[in-house]
């Protein structure tokens, strides 16, 4: 699995302890694996790492944002308000296990956070952030099975409800001055984000 390889690397960089490792894996593997997650799954990871291969080279810090990345929904429940938060202590508990520069854990706490708030405190958050969020921007067919999974995971939530709490999350990003924190990711995203959001909105 591509996915644990890199985790399994990544991991690897600081302990030789073999056993920790696969119970690190094994523990993410199982929360992404919530049978209630249509979307925020080991395949949204994926989706994450594919633009953070292709912008890797403009990071300062990869490692921690791939730290972040694997973190940033390990704790998802629809019914919570406080998902990053919990993630963010989730992610710091488990990875003082392992021996990382002191400086990683403060900066891995704030960019998972950041993927609540879409506020970048640093250049490589904005493009956390821009991951988390090119879904918004892609072609109409797959923004539409993106918020068809969304729905799948609200399931227990009655129809009116969910509406009208939607309505809100497109409306706060089409307020927003620009959906995209980089500048890259506005230019090939941010339009048609738009008109996904503004599509979405007629359909509700």
């Amino acid at each position: 699995m591509i996915l644990q390889h890199r985790f399994n690397n990544l991991i690897g960089n600081y302990t030789n302890n073999q056993s920790l490792i696969d119970k690190l894996w094994s523990e993410l593997f199982t929360l992404y694996n919530e049978k209630y997650r249509a979307y925020h799954n080991l395949t949204h990871l994926e989706e994450l790492f594919n633009y953070y291969d292709v912008y890797k080279d403009s990071l300062l810090m990869p490692e921690i944002v791939a730290f972040s990345i694997f973190y940033h929904d390990i704790v998802y429940n629809i019914w919570k308000k406080d998902n990053e938060e919990k993630s963010a202590d989730f992610a710091l508990t488990v990875l003082k296990e392992i021996s990382l520069p002191n400086h990683y854990y403060a900066d891995i706490k704030n960019q998972i956070l950041a993927t609540k708030t879409h506020n970048a405190y640093s250049e490589d958050t904005q493009f956390l952030i821009d991951f988390d969020l090119a879904i918004l921007g892609q072609s109409l067919d797959i923004y539409i099975n993106y918020t068809q999974k969304i729905r799948k995971e609200y399931k227990l939530v009655p129809n009116v409800l969910y509406r009208n709490g939607r309505k809100k999350v497109l409306q706060h990003f089409l307020k927003k001055e620009t959906i995209y924190a980089t500048s890259i990711f506005k230019e090939l995203y941010e339009k048609q984000a738009r008109n996904n959001l503004m599509y979405e909105l007629t359909i509700l």
